[in-house]
């Protein structure tokens, strides 16, 4: 093809990628170019004449395999164009695609010889990923194209629309000076289609897919563009970041509470659930890390809670001591039971059902010390069952996540909420936040503050929404600032 037949096929193609059908059915039926066109523009006619000739006379030549025909022509003659114009990793999305088919004959021999030249040139790509890389996002730069590819329909519309408003409203409000573009991802079968046409945008940036299926999709294509989703991910490749809410990075909350109290020791209650489970043993393995072993103490809550709690806290002990001396003495003897002189700062990590029983005996129990309760959810709770029990919460840190919207909930208490508000919003407000704060975004395990609430990275780049820390005490629930300070 000459350099004008080929700039004339980009051209069309910027005008015509919108379509989310393939290539080939995108022209014939959406468009309904006529077939001499339609050669004329892809510089095909030779070989798809043929093709067609060779299906037309072959009895067993059905209209669908004639589809595939052209379908793998055309990918393997975009892959060809790449391997002239130098793009490696071009060729390799193109090449990734066509290993989704079954190769017909006439195409081996010309797919194998793209196939050594990625072997051969997989150096200019094959980078591994780096911990803590800085994160350049082109907030001044007029000339940058930054798209949010999120689902704005279908079953994630409310989700991909809360985010979305968040990062426009955000990026607006920051300044950015460049060009913002929104793909509705739900339209699209694969995050290959959606390159197709993102490309000609030539991105500097992208938010998304938040789609989980989505996001080995978009790894895969090696786009050597900057992508920050929003989703947990187990691995992260060069010039690749995550926010995500993740319960067990929230904890870090709860050890925040411990270090401003300066509690020595620790009594965790848990239940026999897997995911209470999971958050004990993370948040222990994490205390031994720079306590005694001595310091911490678990107990199951199982039935009745407030004689589990009472074996936990040493009342129980202290009930039976009494006896026995009423027994070697032979006669009544005035006491009152205690709680264990050690134990100061309780931690469940419980549903709401258990947990909520925990503050109203604590409080019940007679303690020379002053007993902190501490809850992190082991399940999400529920706004409204928070609402109708807030008098149950006595002198409690509650650390609920970004999606109990508690503001909602404060509102039948008579207090004005902000109208956005919600996880989602949340989140694409404070990755606005990162992404214009580079050097403080770059910082690990380090906690940095937002109006939206904290977040933290992790040491393998991964950035974590925390959860919101409420104080609770006599019906009232207020977000607890000096964790702020």
């Amino acid at each position: 093809m000459s350099r004008s037949g080929y700039a004339s096929w980009l051209m069309v193609m910027k005008r015509v990628s919108i379509c989310t059908l393939s290539f080939a059915l995108c022209l014939m039926l959406s468009f309904q170019v006529k077939a001499n066109d339609w050669d004329d523009l892809l510089g095909l006619s030779d070989r798809i004449k043929d093709n067609a000739s060779q299906a037309s006379q072959s009895s067993k030549a059905s209209e669908p395999q004639f589809i595939n025909r052209l379908d793998q022509e055309i990918l393997v003659l975009r892959a060809e164009m790449s391997k002239r114009n130098g793009d490696v990793r071009q060729v390799e999305r193109y090449l990734d695609q066509l290993e989704k088919q079954t190769i017909l004959p006439p195409f081996r021999s010309r797919i194998e010889v793209l196939k050594q030249y990625v072997a051969n040139n997989s150096h200019v790509f094959n980078r591994s990923s780096r911990f803590a890389q800085p994160l350049n996002f082109p907030m001044n730069n007029p000339k940058a194209v930054v798209a949010i590819v999120l689902p704005s329909s279908g079953d994630y519309e409310q989700v991909g629309v809360a985010l979305q408003t968040a990062l426009q409203t955000g990026l607006n409000k920051a300044g950015f000076r460049g060009k913002l573009i929104a793909i509705d991802s739900n339209l699209y079968g694969s995050a290959f289609e959606i390159w197709e046409l993102l490309k000609f945008y030539q991105p500097d940036f992208v938010f998304g897919p938040l789609r989980k299926e989505m996001v080995a999709e978009w790894q895969a294509l090696r786009t050597g563009v900057t992508s920050f989703y929003f989703n947990d991910i187990g691995y992260l490749g060069v010039d690749e970041f995550s926010l995500s809410p993740n319960r067990l990075a929230g904890l870090e909350q709860v050890f925040q509470i411990i270090q401003q109290g300066q509690y020595e020791n620790v009594l965790v209650l848990k239940d026999m659930s897997e995911k209470s489970q999971e958050l004990t043993d993370t948040f222990k393995q994490a205390w031994l890390s720079f306590n005694s072993p001595w310091s911490y103490r678990e107990h199951v809550v199982e039935g009745n809670v407030g004689q589990s709690l009472d074996v936990a806290l040493g009342v129980t002990q202290s009930k039976q001591r009494h006896a026995w001396v009423e027994r070697v003495l032979k006669q009544p003897v005035e006491a009152k039971a205690r709680t264990r002189e050690d134990a100061r700062l309780v931690i469940s990590l419980l549903p709401q059902s258990i947990a909520i029983q925990v503050s109203p005996y604590l409080n019940f129990l007679s303690s020379e010390q002053e007993l902190t309760h501490i809850w992190y959810p082991s399940q999400t709770p529920d706004s409204n069952y928070l609402a109708f029990n807030i008098d149950a919460w006595q002198q409690t840190f509650l650390i609920l996540p970004q999606s109990v919207e508690v503001e909602k909930t404060r509102k039948q208490w008579g207090i004005d909420a902000h109208s956005k508000t919600g996880l989602f919003y949340a989140l694409g407000q404070v990755a606005v936040k990162i992404v214009d704060n580079s050097t403080a975004s770059s910082e690990v395990n380090t906690i940095e503050l937002t109006e939206q609430g904290g977040f933290v990275r992790n040491a393998s780049g991964q950035f974590h929404l925390l959860p919101i820390v409420y104080w609770a005490d006599n019906g009232t629930l207020e977000k607890y600032y000096q964790l702020a300070e």
